[in-house]
Parts: C-alpha cells; sequence; structure tokens
C-alpha cells in the first residue's frame, strides 16, 4: 500500500488542499452540528389497554388479558409480554425482539391482531387501545400555574399556548397534562327520590326529550328556503335547575332543583392533577422532531415562552418546568471540555518526547483525524452527544499511535543517512501493513459494541463508530500527511555517512540511560525467562479471586441535577387523599427555607407525566400513585437533599411510602433488586412474596421494598338473590347501572357552551355516597314496573378481599418482589437474598427468576459477548495473514491477560466497580495490547531479516521499538485522564480500566513478549 505515501509525496499540492479541506469543512460541520445529551435508543415498547368498568381483577384476567396475550403472543417479533389486570382494566405493555428494525411494522401487525381480538371480548369493552409512542421525549416540560384563575381559564390559556408552541420549527408534538374536564352535576338524595317516588330514570329521560339539537325541516314562503330550528337544547345551568319533573301519579311537577342539587365543576375524583412549587398546574410538554439541534431549539423555545409570558393575564404564569437543553448543553460541553484537555495533553506529550518540530508534525494529525471524523460522522448520521464525544477522548491516545510509528521511523532512517523523499517513501512503504493490521485489531476489539443488539448495545455503539472512524482516519493521515509534512519540515542532526552496520553494537544507536536500564533488565529477565513467566502466570492467576471481590454495577447512576421521588399509597386509595399527599410534599419542597438548593418540583397523581429521560421507565397509572422530579441548584446538593426528602416523608406522610430515586444512565434502575415469583396459585404466590419482602426489610440498609400486587383491597359484593329480584320484576343488569349511577355517577346529557361540550352526571349526594350504612336502602328501579325497589329488598351485601391487580409475565402470573440497599450494590445485595429465596421450597409448577439490574446485566453482557468471538477469530487471521505464522499471533494473542492484571489493580486501588462500561474498557485494551505486540515482533522480525540471531534481534528490536511503544501508552493513559477526573461516573470504572491495564499491561508485554518469543523459537535459529 505504498501507493497512498507515494501518491502524497508526488502530489504534495493535492495533500496540502486535502489538509485544508479537512480543517476548513470539519470546522463548519462542527459549528452546526445537532447535539444531544445521550444516544438514541429504540423503544421497541408498546401498550394495548382495555376497559371494562366495575369488572373485578380476576375476571378482567380470564376474560380479557388472556384473549388478548394469546393473540399477542402469535407475533413472532414479540419477546416479552407483562399485562397488569387490575379492577375494570388491563394494561399490556409489549416489547419486540432487539433484533427488530422495522418497529412500526410490528406495531401494525398488533393493531391488527388487536382487531381480530375484539370479538372474543365480553359485550361493553372498551378497546383495545395500541400506543406505540412509548418513546416519545419532551424536550422540556412548560408548567402553567395561576392565582385567581379558574381551571377552565388555566385550560383555555394552554390551548392557545399549545397552537403557539407547534408554531415553533421543529416540534413534533405538544401535550397538555394535568387537564380537568368540567361537569354539570346533578347530586341527588335517595332519601328525597323516594319521598316523591321520582326514579333516577324518569330524571334521565326527561333531561334526554327535552335537551335535543334535531331540525324541525323548512319552510318555504316568498320564495324562500327557511329553516326551522325548535328549541330544548339547554343554553344555562339555571335552565337545568329549572327542568320541570312529573311526580309519578298525577298531573303535578316539581323542579329539577328541588330534588336534585345541580352544580357546575370539575370531574370528580380530579382526573390526573399535576401540581408545579405546590401551585395546581397544566403543564405542556414538548417534543421534537428527529435531527433538530436540542440546545439551538432550547433558544428558541425559551425566546417564544418569554413572548407567551407577556401575552398572559396578570396572575397567569409560565415556568420550566424540565428543561433538557440546558442540561444537553451541560453534557456535551462538559464532554467537549475534556476533548480540549485530552488534546493539549496528548500534544504535550508528544512534543516531549519527540521535540517541537517532530512533535508538531505528529500532533498535525490529531486534529486533522477528528475533524475528518466529524465529517464523516455527519455523513452516516452518528449523533454528537456524551457517549460520541468521549469516543473522541478514547481515541485519542489510540490515533498518535500511528503518527509516531511512521514519524519515528522517518527520523530514524534520516538518522541513519537517507535521503528526505527515500525515507519517507521507505517509512510508507515498510509500515503501511503492519500499522493498518494493528488498526484493524483494535478496530476488532471495539466491534462487539457496534454489533451488540438491545438498549445497552444502542446507547453505547457509537462508541466503537467514532473510534473506528478516528483510527482508519489516522491511518490514511499517516500514509499521507505526516510523510509529505515531513519531507518538508522534519530536520536531524549531522547525519551518518552510512547506515550503522550490522554488527555495530546497539549502545552505539541506543545509549540512553533509559534504554540502558531496560536493556540490562531485559538480558536478566531473559536468562530467568522460565521463571519469569511463571511469576507472570501466578500473578495473573491471584487477581482473578481479588476480581471476584470488586462490586458490580450495570449502569452507575445519572450526573443530573434531578432526582425522582415515588409516592405510593395503599392500593384501593382514592385520587382524592393521594392528591392531599402529594400537594402536601411539593408544597414543601417548594419552601426555600428547609430546601435552599431545590429550584423547583413538578408532581403528577395517578400518573408520570411526559417522558422527559430517555432511560426512565414509565409508571403505573393508579390514583392510589403519585410521582415527583426534584431539580435542584446542582449534582452536589442531590444526595443531602435525597436524604432530607426520604427522613420528611417517613415523618410527614406515615399514611404513604416513599421511594426517592435518581435518574440511572442506562436501561432499568441502577442497584435496584428484583425476584419474579412465577406459577398459577395467586394465593401461594402472594405468600412466598410476602416472605421475601420480610427478609429483604430484616437486612439493614434496605429501601423501596414492594411488591408489584401491592395490598389486597376491599370488596363488596352484591349478593342478588335472584328470586325475589325475579318477584320485584328487577334484573341484575338495573342493579348494576342504579348502583353505578348513585355512586359513581352517569354521563346522561351533555351542557354545550359554544364550541365546549360539558357532560351533565346524575349521581348521589356527597353525604350519601360516602356511607356504606345508606347502600343497603340505595333505590333500584324497576324498568317493568316503573317503580324503585331497595336494595335491601333483592340483595345481600358481602364484603371480602381480593388482590388489588394480578400481573403475568410472558402469560403467565408473576409476581415481582424489588427492592434497594443505600451502599451495597445490586450483586452484593442479591447475595444476601439468596438463602431466603433457596428456602421458598416452591411446589411444582412454581419457580422464580432474578429480575431488575442483574437481569438486565447478564442480558446486556450475553449480547455483547455474542459477536465477541467472531471479532477474535477475525484478530486471529488477521495477525496469520500478517506473519504467514502460528507461533507470532499465539505470542501476541499471550498478551492479552497481561492488561487484565492492570485493570484489576486499578479497580481496586480507586475504589470503581464494574459494570458495563468497564467491559468495554477491558474489550477496548485487548487491541491496544495487541497492537503493541504487532510492532514488537513484526520489528523482531526485520532484525533477523538483516541474519541477526534470535535473541539479539530481539533485544535490538525490543530497544527500537522503546520509545514508540512507551510514547503511545503515555499519551494514551494521561489523554484518559481528563475522562477519569472529570469524566463522571459513567466513565470512571472505563476510564480506570484501561489507563491502569494499559500502563502495567505495556510494561509486562515489553518483557512478556521477548520472553515468548524466544521461548517459541529455537535461539540458535536465525
Amino acid at each position: 500500500m505504498s501507493f497512498l505515501t507515494r501518491f502524497a509525496l508526488r502530489q504534495n499540492r493535492s495533500i496540502i488542499t486535502f489538509i485544508l479541506g479537512i480543517i476548513l469543512l470539519g470546522s463548519l460541520v462542527a459549528a452546526n452540528y445537532p447535539q444531544k445529551e445521550d444516544p438514541s435508543i429504540v423503544i421497541r415498547n408498546a401498550t394495548v389497554s382495555a376497559f371494562f368498568s366495575g369488572m373485578p381483577p380476576d375476571r378482567v384476567e380470564n376474560l380479557i388479558t388472556e384473549p388478548l396475550e394469546k393473540k399477542i403472543r402469535e407475533i413472532s417479533e414479540i419477546e416479552e409480554i407483562k399485562s397488569d389486570s387490575k379492577a375494570g382494566v388491563t394494561i399490556i405493555n409489549v416489547k419486540a425482539r432487539d433484533s427488530v428494525n422495522d418497529i412500526a411494522a410490528v406495531w401494525q401487525k398488533l393493531r391488527n391482531k388487536m382487531d381480530d381480538a375484539r370479538g372474543q371480548l365480553p359485550e361493553g369493552t372498551q378497546g383495545p387501545i395500541i400506543d406505540d409512542e412509548k418513546g416519545l421525549t419532551a424536550i422540556a416540560s412548560i408548567a402553567l400555574w395561576a392565582e385567581g384563575f379558574t381551571l377552565r381559564e388555566m385550560k383555555d390559556a394552554s390551548d392557545d399556548l399549545q397552537r403557539a408552541l407547534y408554531g415553533i420549527d421543529g416540534v413534533k408534538k405538544v401535550e397538555i397534562f394535568g387537564v380537568q374536564s368540567e361537569r354539570i352535576f346533578l347530586e341527588m338524595s335517595n332519601t328525597g327520590l323516594a319521598q316523591y317516588g321520582i326514579s333516577s330514570n324518569q330524571i334521565i329521560n326527561t333531561l334526554q326529550q327535552q335537551n335535543v339539537i334535531l331540525p324541525g325541516g323548512t319552510i318555504r314562503a316568498s320564495n324562500l328556503s327557511i329553516p326551522i330550528e325548535p328549541s330544548g337544547n339547554f343554553r344555562s345551568v339555571s335552565e337545568i335547575e329549572n327542568l320541570l319533573i312529573k311526580l309519578p301519579g298525577t298531573n303535578q311537577v316539581i323542579k329539577l332543583s328541588d330534588i336534585a342539587t345541580v352544580r357546575r365543576g370539575y370531574i370528580d375524583p380530579a382526573e390526573k392533577p399535576v401540581y408545579y412549587n405546590g401551585h395546581q398546574a397544566l403543564i405542556l410538554s414538548v417534543s421534537l422532531n428527529d435531527g433538530v439541534n436540542s440546545v439551538a431549539f432550547g433558544k428558541l423555545l425559551t425566546a417564544k415562552v418569554a413572548d407567551l409570558q407577556q401575552s398572559l393575564p396578570i396572575g397567569m404564569v409560565l415556568e420550566f418546568a424540565t428543561f433538557q437543553p440546558d442540561l444537553v448543553k451541560a453534557a456535551v460541553n462538559g464532554a467537549a471540555t475534556n476533548v480540549g484537555q485530552t488534546l493539549v495533553i496528548v500534544l504535550v506529550c508528544v512534543m516531549v518526547f519527540l521535540g517541537i518540530r517532530t512533535g508538531l508534525i505528529v500532533g498535525l494529525i490529531v486534529p486533522l483525524s477528528m475533524l475528518f471524523a466529524i465529517i464523516v460522522m455527519r455523513i452516516f448520521d452518528i449523533e454528537l452527544q456524551r457517549m460520541s464525544i468521549s469516543a473522541m477522548i478514547i481515541a485519542l491516545g489510540l490515533l498518535v499511535d500511528n503518527g509516531i510509528v511512521v514519524a519515528e521511523d522517518i527520523r530514524r532512517r534520516l538518522e541513519e543517512g537517507e535521503e528526505h523523499l527515500d525515507a519517507c517513501l521507505n517509512a510508507g512503504k515498510s509500515l503501511a501493513v503492519p500499522l493498518l493490521t494493528s488498526s484493524l485489531t483494535t478496530i476488532l476489539a471495539f466491534l462487539p459494541m457496534l454489533l451488540a443488539i438491545g438498549s445497552a448495545g444502542e446507547f453505547t455503539e457509537s462508541i466503537s463508530q467514532v473510534v473506528i472512524i478516528i483510527l482508519l482516519a489516522s491511518w490514511l493521515l499517516s500514509m499521507t500527511a505526516i510523510p509529505a509534512v515531513a519531507n518538508w519540515f522534519m530536520k536531524v542532526g549531522n547525519a551518518p555517512s552510512k547506515a550503522p552496520e550490522d554488527g555495530d553494537q546497539l549502545s552505539d544507536r541506543f545509549n540512553g540511560k533509559s534504554y540502558q536500564l531496560y536493556e540490562q533488565a531485559l538480558r536478566a529477565l531473559l536468562n530467568r525467562k522460565a521463571i519469569f513467566l511463571g511469576v507472570v502466570a501466578a500473578i495473573f492467576a491471584a487477581s482473578l479471586p481479588i476480581f471476584k471481590t470488586i462490586p458490580v454495577e450495570f449502569f452507575p447512576a445519572s450526573d443530573r441535577s434531578q432526582f425522582l421521588v415515588y409516592i405510593d399509597l395503599p392500593a384501593g386509595t382514592d385520587t382524592e387523599k393521594t392528591t392531599d399527599a402529594v400537594s402536601r410534599l411539593s408544597t414543601w419542597f417548594a419552601d426555600k427555607q428547609v430546601n435552599p438548593d431545590v429550584t423547583s418540583n413538578i408532581a403528577y397523581v395517578a400518573s408520570g407525566g411526559p417522558r422527559f429521560y430517555l432511560a426512565l421507565p414509565s409508571m403505573d397509572p393508579d390514583p392510589h400513585l403519585g410521582f415527583m422530579v426534584v431539580n435542584t441548584k446542582d449534582i452536589e446538593s442531590v444526595p443531602a437533599t435525597m436524604a432530607r426528602a426520604r427522613a420528611h416523608i417517613s415523618e410527614a406522610l406515615p399514611e404513604a411510602q416513599g421511594r426517592v430515586k435518581m435518574l440511572s444512565f442506562g436501561p432499568g434502575e441502577a442497584g435496584l433488586v428484583e425476584i419474579r415469583l412465577s406459577g398459577t396459585d395467586s394465593d401461594y404466590l402472594y405468600q412466598k412474596a410476602q416472605l421475601i419482602s420480610e427478609a429483604m426489610a430484616a437486612i439493614p440498609g434496605s429501601v423501596n421494598i414492594r411488591n408489584d400486587w401491592e395490598n389486597r383491597v376491599v370488596k363488596l359484593r352484591i349478593e342478588v338473590d335472584q328470586t325475589r329480584a325475579r318477584r320485584a320484576q328487577v334484573t341484575s343488569q338495573e342493579i348494576a347501572n342504579s348502583l353505578s349511577t348513585f355512586l359513581s355517577g352517569a354521563e346522561v346529557t351533555d351542557y354545550r357552551e359554544g364550541d365546549t361540550i360539558i357532560p351533565v352526571v346524575l349521581r348521589g349526594v356527597e353525604g350519601e355516597r360516602s356511607d356504606l350504612q345508606i347502600l343497603q336502602s340505595i333505590s333500584v328501579y324497576s324498568s317493568a314496573t316503573d317503580t324503585n325497589v331497595p336494595l335491601v329488598q333483592i340483595a345481600n351485601i358481602v364484603a371480602e378481599t381480593q388482590f388489588s391487580r394480578i400481573k403475568h409475565f410472558n402469560q403467565e402470573r408473576t409476581i415481582t418482589v424489588s427492592g434497594k440497599h443505600t451502599s451495597r450494590k445490586a450483586a452484593d445485595y442479591a447475595r444476601l437474598i439468596k438463602p431466603t429465596i433457596d428456602t421458598l421450597g416452591l411446589k411444582p409448577g412454581h419457580y422464580w427468576a432474578w429480575g431488575g439490574e442483574l437481569e438486565d446485566s447478564l442480558d446486556a453482557q450475553n449480547k455483547l459477548f455474542a459477536s465477541l468471538p467472531l471479532c477474535v477469530a477475525g484478530i486471529v487471521v488477521l495477525l496469520i495473514w500478517q506473519f504467514n505464522s502460528f507461533r507470532r499471533p499465539l505470542i501476541i494473542l499471550l498478551t492479552i491477560p497481561l492488561s487484565f492484571i492492570g485493570a484489576v489493580l486499578g479497580l481496586v486501588t480507586l475504589q470503581a466497580t464494574f459494570g458495563f462500561m468497564s467491559i468495554l474498557g477491558l474489550i477496548s485494551l485487548m487491541g491496544i495490547i495487541i497492537n503493541n505486540g504487532i510492532v514488537l515482533i513484526d520489528r523482531i522480525d526485520q532484525e533477523r531479516s538483516c541474519g541477526k540471531e534470535v535473541r539479539e534481534a530481539v533485544i535490538a528490536a525490543c530497544l527500537a521499538r522503546l520509545r514508540p511503544i512507551v510514547m503511545t501508552t503515555i499519551t494514551t493513559v494521561f489523554g484518559l485522564l481528563p475522562l477519569l477526573m472529570f469524566g463522571g461516573s459513567l466513565w470512571f470504572g472505563l476510564a480506570t480500566v484501561m489507563s491502569f491495564g494499559l500502563a502495567i499491561g505495556t510494561i509486562l508485554t515489553l518483557a512478556v513478549v521477548p520472553a515468548l518469543y524466544i521461548l517459541f523459537f529455537n535461539a540458535g535459529v536465525k
């Protein structure tokens, strides 16, 4: 491949143009590159929901959930089905296989299957409804709150704001959360209706017969066609109050207001209310189209919101509840700063070792490779986010390797007396294949990240993409730009008249103190190579048990200045009680005297609100659950504020369980341990889950312990005496309708006000609706006799308990117990729980499995390692092809464990955890260590080709390659320092593994490779 170097030297003007083009185009692309905080992850989840009001969980499970699950399972692309059967509703979470790329086609199949399943569901079932926009992420959540305005006025204002926000270029969707629909309530007293002998059906019929909008036809008069519109529809609430109801058996009438309270209000209980800093609010969430620059859009949105604030009435306030552009900017700027620091470190190291002139020549490759990579990244739509930027930091130390080796070889040739042009050409000719091979082996080491499927692989794939691009760019520039520039600018001292003879002493060429010390040590080790190799093997063996003691963590907690609070009240708690608890906690967070570090908080009742963070799991929409996002001034204040929040919830909200959590970088929740119990016997599963929960609670430091079936709830079952009911001519449907109307309310007609339609709801008065004693005396309307019958005459009321929900995992009843530990990682915490699980003695047909972080970690590792054998095979083939040998590749492969020794030392020394990113660091190390072995053995073979004995060839090659290998190692290790010191928790493990592993691995490689080479090759062979 020397044609590249030959072309660069002959067409030097073209190379100048090429370099200037990279600088100009790369700078332009970099200045306008769209930015994101984290990589995009394909959300392969959808939900299927169906409703049947009043149906208990066990019947929902049997009649609705199971038929839908069977249909979903017919779709081959579906990997996982989780269902939640609750009173009146089933929610089925569907996950497609990670190998699926055309996710839209899968969701279309899902819709078709659900359409087929409709006929199998009970009559009256609403749905199934499919939601396949689970991955939609809000770039900002804007809170609208007000003093002195009604919720209706706030809703009208939010509608105007929604239309205005859609006018910003790049907006995909604007949703409004916290809207409370208006209602006209007709609240009747059961005893009052009985007194007048009026049934609820009579009121309903009278309302519906009058409140109509029907044409009265047209009349033709004087050649005109005049439409006739009869009046009848209600024009005001007072008209509803004055509606006349006929008294049964008489000709008398009575006003509706005499037998019922008519009032205008909002849906009761409140429907998913939202609180911002203690104020009831509406939230407008803004989502972006793909490819929109988040930071640039944030500026547009901020300006637009400021303008909209000016147009609002005094007293209405717009504030950002969550604002991702600032976090994106901070994440990207932090990573970019680390890149700049690494760039400076690398350039300084190169110039210190090579001198100013040669250092600048080699340093040229660094910005050129980076700018070239940015151009290619933009062409292939690789996002600029924290992972891709940090990949540049990793690659910075690697890319100078090619430049150092080429520049060193050119300078050596010049010092030996070759002409500039010949030295540059010969260097490119001799190093093109070895450097390409070493670059390809490094690329193959990073390739598993690119080939790994699943969310963890998608989260990290840009690391391998960027490293691959930069390494190939580095090799290309090393073969072209470095020789061309070196031909112009590289100078050396007085060159000898001829190259040294083969018999010249090594010390004549490597007479520095460091070379002499290395040569002495190397000769001593080679004299005792068997002992030395045995010691190295023993050190490696000793590192294995030490490695098992290192804490394991799949992905660390996020470094955002935010945290989450989940408020769990007992299942069965109504929305009003939950709202009270959540609003009190929101007000407490907003108290600056108590929480000076909290900038804002947003609280949702019975809803998780908009997804503002891609890795954030969705929350169950239940009336007894609340969810909060708390924003702080900085990340440093998060732990103290979280601790204060836990203490306050425990003291001030005894009726609730509060789970205070940080966001996680990866999929799932950091540190969460889950145990899934599956089988057919619900009571048996629940009993065993209670035992596990109690065992977890007994472990000091355990927090957030819960099972996802929650507590049992009370149910009142109406046992209808069919004999008495038939005698009273009352049907079971009439009993259910009467109870539902009185207790929950029934929409009987609509009240129209402009373009707003407000349902009119008939129900019992508040005092009677919440009184268990009056339940027996509720009147049941008989359509056959047009009379009311007291419930107690035809039915008995029986109190019993039931599961609040029944969950399935892949069509099996499954209860999940989860918890965390305040100080232990998930793997350590699981080891403490395991003895309890072993003593459960589950009966046949029932089993358990790990979930949470342990499952996510194992799944991600399996997918990462799935392609590793193929990549290792590729490396082996490359090595065999380059050396046309089996022993030489074997020597190189035997050096790979050397980096593991350093990695373990680093993790223990810096007390880092071992997780997914650390695994990536180990895999990356493999390629770097292999590179050192390649250039070293290649040099040994060159020395042997000159006629030297194996031992002397080995020593000469080691001395010749000492400086390039050490320089590359130092620049890489020092280049990782910004990532290690300032990169945050996400990169700490990876940077630790790579820096320590590379440093120790390189030192050992410079001794182990020579020893193995002499061991594998007879020292007498030339």
